[in-house]
C-alpha cells in the first residue's frame, strides 16, 4: 500500500511552497473526482500529490536521470523545460515508492495528453488544471463540466488548447491530437 504521508513529505522537500499547494489541492481535486467517477480515490490522491515531484528539479538532476534511465537526451532540449517533471518525475515515484506502471503513466501524462489515457490519467491531468487557488478564466468552467463529463472536460481543454498554439504557429502534439479526435467521434 503506498502511505500518502510519506509522498506529502517528499513533494514538500523537493518543491516550492506554491508548488505543494499546487499539489495538495490537486490531490484533493483528484481524490474528489476518483470518488465521484468510481475510481480508487487512494490511488489518485496519491498520483496527484505526486504529479509535480520534479517540477523544481534542477538541469543537472534532470540530466542525471535521464543519463541513469537513457531516456531520449532531447528531453534535455529547452523547448521541453516545462513538461520533462513529467517524464522524471514517472521514474522518481517508480524508484521512490514503487509506484504501478499506471500511476507513473498517469504522472507521465499529466502535462501533454496522448491518444490513450486510462481514467487515472484523465483524473489527474484535469485536476492538475483545476487544482489551483487561481484557476484561470478559461478554465474555471472546466471544473463543473468534468463532474459531469470527463471526456467533454478533457475535449474542451484540449480544443482551447489547440486555438492557443495554432495562435502562436504551433499545434498539439501527435498524441493529443489523436485523443481530441476521438473524443471528438464519441
Amino acid at each position: 500500500m503506498y502511505d500518502i504521508e510519506v509522498v506529502k513529505n517528499k513533494v514538500k522537500e523537493l518543491v516550492n511552497e506554491k508548488r505543494y499547494e499546487h499539489s495538495l489541492l490537486t490531490a484533493k481535486e483528484a481524490k474528489e473526482l476518483a470518488l465521484h467517477l468510481g475510481y480508487d480515490a487512494n490511488i489518485a490522491e496519491i498520483v496527484g500529490m505526486a504529479h509535480d515531484i520534479a517540477k523544481d528539479f534542477s538541469d543537472e538532476e534532470n540530466e542525471k536521470w535521464v543519463n541513469k534511465y537513457n531516456l531520449d537526451k532531447s528531453l534535455l532540449d529547452e523547448s521541453y523545460r516545462k513538461m520533462i517533471h513529467a517524464d522524471i518525475g514517472a521514474i522518481v515515484c517508480k524508484e521512490w515508492f514503487n509506484f504501478s506502471d499506471e500511476m507513473c503513466n498517469a504522472i507521465k501524462y499529466h502535462t501533454v495528453a496522448n491518444e490513450e489515457m486510462s481514467l487515472l490519467d484523465v483524473i489527474i491531468f484535469i485536476a492538475d488544471k483545476i487544482g489551483r487557488v487561481d484557476i484561470p478564466e478559461d478554465l474555471k468552467d472546466l471544473k463543473s463540466i468534468a463532474y459531469q463529463d470527463l471526456d467533454k472536460a478533457m475535449a474542451l481543454f484540449l480544443e482551447r488548447e489547440q486555438v492557443m498554439l495554432q495562435s502562436k504557429g504551433r499545434d498539439l502534439l501527435p498524441g493529443a491530437k489523436k485523443l481530441l479526435e476521438r473524443l471528438g467521434e464519441e
